[in-house]
């Protein structure tokens, strides 16, 4: 654990550095520290206000993406959090079950688990924190894509969603990722067919209900390093999951953004697939759009570098902190401006999003 602890301490040197030579990441902002109930869990998150603005009119609800995420994504949604309070809209995030301040355990939940937590926030925020009647939007990132359109089946009164990198089917992902990885590491064709294929028996096992210690008995014959008995059972709670039955009936706006140059999804491919869903449902109007120089993010990048390893996050951290909305890909920022002021009319129907003439890669219904 050495390299873990060494990158810490880089990480934090880095970000004492930035702090000292930069502007105040949380210009504009005011944060307010909160706390709600979901469920068994108590979670502590953060109302983030536009400066001078005691109250929410209106606000976007933040949905994390997988793994142990804090309020704010280590900085990464601190550049949004700026755009949206430029724009006169609050931020509603928290620290996921089991992180920092947060009871619980996210590795226990399903995506329906998470909707469900989802829809206790929109309660605290509209009843308890004042936004009541107040425009409300969800702006979802990576795995949250299967959970924002169950919360718009259960929740009334939600105005759009925001989808971030996601995905369409969790195995399929999840095979795209490790095709990625076993490319940007540089592998032979003969060691990336061994390894899809132990990756494959790890799948059948994962979808036939396995026990953990059938799955152990298997890792050992090839002496990988084991996910976690929490990790293995959060797959096997939610290996099925695809977003094709709850897109179908979907009535709510949507806007689906991708990065061509994603190490996690396919996004050419998830986008076409999220059109033609959106076609034939009923929604009143949605767009989708693929940023040709951007990551799974949305941030910066020309090739699809090696995302999964623990170097490059860090990297992209010190990069976010560094240089703010300028990490991201050029257009996303006006791209979700742009969505953003349509809702503040009374009737949101644009003809034109996402700045015209970067507009190539969008899809409107």
């Amino acid at each position: 654990m050495k390299w873990l602890k060494r990158g810490l301490i880089a990480l934090v040197l880095i970000g004492a550095f930035v702090v000292i030579v930069m502007d105040d990441p949380n210009a504009g902002l005011k944060r307010q520290a909160i706390h709600f109930n979901a469920g068994d869990n108590q979670l502590a998150g953060e109302l983030i206000l536009p400066v001078g603005t005691e109250t929410p009119h209106q606000c976007v609800v933040f949905v994390h993406g997988s793994g142990d995420v804090p309020t704010d994504a280590f900085g990464y949604y601190l550049p949004l959090w700026r755009v949206l309070a430029a724009n006169g809209w609050c931020a509603l995030s928290w620290d996921k079950p089991g992180v920092l301040d947060s009871s619980g355990d996210w590795r226990s939940q399903s995506m329906q688990d998470r909707a469900n937590e989802v829809a206790a926030a929109i309660r605290y925020l509209r009843q308890t924190l004042g936004l009541k009647d107040g425009k409300l939007g969800l702006m979802g990132f990576s795995q949250a894509g299967w959970v924002i359109p169950k919360v718009a089946h259960q929740v009334e009164n939600i105005d759009f969603l925001i989808s971030v990198g996601g995905a369409v089917n969790w195995m399929a992902q999840s095979q795209y990722s490790g095709r990625q990885r076993r490319l940007a590491t540089g592998y032979s064709e003969s060691e990336s067919a061994t390894e899809q294929a132990a990756e494959a028996t790890v799948d059948a096992l994962i979808q036939s209900g396995a026990s953990y210690q059938q799955y152990l008995d298997h890792i050992n014959q090839d002496d990988k390093a084991p996910m976690s008995e929490a990790f293995w059972k959060f797959v096997q709670r939610n290996w099925a999951s695809d977003v094709t039955a709850d897109f179908t009936d979907l009535d709510v706006p949507i806007l689906a953004l991708f990065g061509a140059q994603d190490a996690y999804v396919d996004s050419d491919k998830t986008a076409s697939t999220y059109h033609q869903l959106f076609a034939n449902a009923p929604l009143p109007f949605y767009h989708v759009r693929v940023f040709e120089h951007a990551d799974h993010s949305l941030l910066r990048t020309d090739n699809i570098a090696n995302a999964h390893s623990k170097r490059h996050r860090w990297l992209t951290l010190a990069r976010i902190w560094w240089q703010g909305e300028a990490a991201f890909a050029d257009g996303v920022m006006p791209c979700l401006t742009a969505w953003l002021a349509q809702f503040e009319s009374g009737q949101p129907r644009p003809t034109t999003i996402c700045v015209p003439e970067l507009n190539t890669n969008t899809t409107q219904g």
